[in-house]
């Protein structure tokens, strides 16, 4: 029978987050990219600027955002723009793989990318955004850009220049990118939150691998997003770092995701996926070795991801699928919806990269995808290691009663041989009574008898009479056999035990086997505990009062083990749940436990209701 699901409102929830990210979307096409946001903003955006470049060709005038078409690297490109300055403005600017020099009226303000200025195995100077203070005057002035396009390029790609007040900059900067680096930072600690999850589940639970992989993927991307966006130029002035986080988390985002999907297939759906991960991180390893070869640099190889990457997200969503068409597994239908979220979004991501051009920040669609996928992804992770862990615990109770079980069937085993040994014996006795009687009435008649040599006789012979203790503890069979295997085990150890027990043999609503589940968990940790204890000794009684069972057991110690919340643990290798499980059978018959140790004693105490209240 299949337990339903402890989170009743799982599917609810994650139809709510898709939805959300959807509405998200919605309104951030609303409010408006730079543009929108540019209206209320007390800055100016140089848009329109005069071109030179290098050669014999005619100065042109562009509108930035634009790309310019270079077929030669380092070919010097001269960008010139009249604006009107006001006291305490700066200027914000963007420069992408090539080195730039700027001017203020033929005074140079900022130099950035020349050669020897950055590693050389980079080839092109990374992706560098700054905010500088002008010249503090009210007038006209001539800013003048000089670029060296790149030489991993055919063009340059030129930014717009924002002038204005540092406040209003960073604000205008905020209100566009800001949804870019909050969901980067949200998707960094989720990694690490998963990842701490991962490793406290992994000690006792196989399944925590799974919050392992989605917490790198989440790390992973939450990096890729954090090195692409600008506002993390204007935080971190390492442009290199920048570079290295967002090129690294791009190539290896879908690595940690095929192997999280692999988790959810079968033996035969596996190998597909399998050999996409290994082309994945052979292809990040060869493009990491491009770039320290100094062959290609990773901006360059990086059109290999943007097909790479959603040709192996939409592979493991179509992997997921066919898993649950073919083998109804219900691991797969579990995180199909998930999966496809991720999917379909990486493809509407490239789409709008190749095609649309539509007025958003730069992976804002994967960004949303992955967030709610995410989400997704962890709360039915969670309701599945729960599952795992209910489970698990549940099948050591069971494999603990089976013992339970056993220990009772090799005691009843004890008490038949023992009963059969003194069956045999009364047979025997019973056989040469006769004789013995004839013997004793000869004595007697006999003249020259002796008392003496009479009752040494007569010694002799009921001596040889078994005395046929089979232990009977109390009327239950079932717990007395229980009992009476651990009264032989502590004497064999040589415990002193003292068992009183006033139990029934009809006892209610209380299954002989719970009762059992007590009486063994609370002999067995104690035969335990005072194997290592100096004076040990160990006492159980019961006992019956209007229907309510009352059970208390004394027993030494040389140690125990909390839990920071004050309750008792188990000593065993790998845990144990025997406390656990007296009380949890205790409450389920409307009683309950109380454990306590004092001056090298530990008490236990249970009661329960074997007949139920009217």
């Amino acid at each position: 029978m299949n337990r339903p699901s402890r989170f009743p409102a799982v599917h609810l929830s994650i139809w709510m987050l898709f939805l959300t990210g959807i509405l998200f979307f919605i309104l951030s096409l609303r409010a408006g990219g730079p543009d929108g946001a540019q209206d209320k903003a007390p800055i100016q955006t140089v848009t329109q600027w005069q071109c030179n470049v290098d050669g014999p060709s005619p100065p042109v005038f562009l509108t930035l955002p634009a790309p310019l078409p270079l077929p030669d690297s380092r070919t010097l490109v001269t960008l010139t723009a009249q604006v009107q300055l006001q006291k305490g403005d700066y200027i914000y600017l963007k420069t992408v793989y090539a080195p730039l020099s700027v001017y203020v009226d033929g005074d140079l303000l900022f130099r950035y990318g020349q050669d020897g200025s950055y590693p050389a195995f980079l080839l092109d100077p990374p992706t560098k955004v700054a905010l500088l203070r002008l010249p503090d005057s009210d007038r006209t002035v001539t800013l003048t850009f000089i670029y060296h396009s790149p030489s991993q390029r055919d063009h340059l790609m030129l930014h717009p220049v924002l002038i204005g007040s540092p406040g209003a900059i960073i604000k205008h900067l905020v209100s566009t990118m800001g949804f870019s680096l909050a969901v980067a930072g949200v998707l960094m600690v989720l990694g690490v939150l998963l990842w701490l999850m991962a490793f406290a589940i992994t000690r006792f639970e196989k399944a925590g691998t799974a919050l392992f992989w989605l917490g790198l993927f989440s790390l992973c991307t939450g990096i890729w997003v954090t090195g692409e966006c600008n506002l993390t130029g204007l935080l971190v002035q390492n442009a290199g770092v920048l570079y290295i986080m967002a090129f690294g988390g791009l190539f290896t985002m879908a690595i940690p995701l095929t192997k999280f999907c692999l988790l959810l297939l079968g033996d035969q759906q596996r190998r597909l996926l399998t050999v996409q991960c290994l082309v994945l991180e052979v292809s990040a390893c060869l493009a990491a070795v491009a770039q320290l070869a100094g062959i290609a640099s990773l901006s360059k190889t990086m059109y290999l991801f943007h097909i790479l990457d959603p040709l192996a997200l939409c592979l493991c969503g179509f992997c997921i699928l066919r898993e649950v068409v073919c083998c109804r597994s219900r691991m797969a239908r579990r995180f199909l919806l998930p999966v496809a979220v991720i999917a379909l979004f990486s493809l509407l991501e490239v789409a709008n990269y190749y095609l649309f051009d539509w007025d958003v920040q730069k992976s804002f669609f994967f960004q949303i995808g992955v967030v709610t996928a995410l989400i997704m992804a962890s709360i039915l992770c969670g309701d599945l290691i729960w599952d795992m862990l209910t489970l698990k615990l549940e099948n050591r109770q069971l494999a603990f009663e089976v013992s339970l079980m056993e220990k009772q069937i090799e005691a009843q085993k004890d008490r038949y041989q023992l009963l059969s040994e003194t069956s045999a014996a009364l047979q025997r006795q019973r056989h040469d009574l006769k004789h013995h009687l004839a013997a004793i009435r000869r004595w007697a008649a006999s003249k020259d008898a002796k008392k003496e040599k009479l009752m040494a006789y007569l010694d002799e012979v009921s001596a040889k009479i078994p005395e046929g203790d089979l232990g009977n503890l109390c009327e239950n069979e079932a717990v007395n056999a229980l009992a009476f295997y651990y009264q032989t085990v502590a004497r064999e150890a040589q415990i002193p035990i003292v068992l009183q027990l006033e139990i029934p043999s009809d006892t209610g609503q209380v299954p002989a086997s719970d009762l059992c589940v007590i009486i063994g968990n609370l002999l067995e940790n104690g035969i335990e505990a005072c194997r290592t204890a100096k004076k040990p000794f160990l006492t159980l009684k019961s006992r019956m009062h209007h229907g309510v069972l009352t059970i208390t057991m004394d027993n030494s110690f040389s140690s125990v083990s909390k839990t920071p919340e004050g309750t008792y643990c188990s000593l065993k290798p790998g845990g144990g749940t025997g406390l656990l499980s007296v009380g949890s059978v205790a409450k389920k018959y409307g009683g309950d436990h109380c454990f306590e140790d004092r001056d090298g004693v530990f008490y236990s105490s249970v009661y329960l209701h074997l007949f139920k209240t009217a």
